[in-house]
């Protein structure tokens, strides 16, 4: 509810407007695609999903594309209004990778698993050569899940009479 409202926020600030969801940014500024992400800091769970993994490599790997993000702190009063007291605009490939993990959602969704850590210097070279190294892992975190769950439901295991569901 509030992310909507913030992105309007951000859209007026920046003289814009506001996208479709599935669009790769929330607003456009100079022909560049942002996404804002934000967070309450009243609230206690703050791991947001930045993008699809598959969706952010297949975008920065055209080095004409440009991607950024505005990160907001923001905490609600108490009729309600939002008051921002932290942003910060960065772009995608100076997301420090030690910040990101990537987790169970269609292809994997990149996801900021601690305080965000941004590196000036990280080339966009070296943000997508990480790539491959987050989906091995994130692969292995999943083939564990899956074989867990090809154990639970060999069909060679199942009961030989199973319940009729109609009686």
């Amino acid at each position: 509810m509030h992310d909507k409202l913030i992105e309007s926020i951000y859209a007026h600030r920046y003289d814009t407007t506001t996208t479709s969801r599935k669009d790769i940014g929330d607003i456009y500024v100079d022909g560049v695609p942002i996404n804002i992400k934000s967070n309450n800091l009243d609230s206690d769970n703050y791991s947001p999903n930045l993008m699809s993994g598959v969706k952010m490599f297949d975008y920065l790997s055209d080095y004409n594309n440009k991607l950024q993000f505005i990160f907001v702190d923001y905490r609600v009063g108490v009729n309600g209004e939002i008051d921002i007291v932290n942003d910060k605009r960065v772009e995608a490939e100076h997301i420090s990778w030690s910040c990101l993990s990537i987790q169970c959602q269609g292809k994997g969704v990149i996801q900021l698993k601690s305080s965000l850590v941004v590196d000036e210097t990280q080339t966009r070279d070296e943000f997508l050569k990480e790539f491959p190294h987050a989906y091995t892992d994130y692969i292995v975190r999943e083939r564990v899940k899956l074989d867990k769950l090809e154990i639970k439901f060999d069909t060679q295991n199942l009961p030989s009479k199973t319940p009729s569901i109609f009686g």
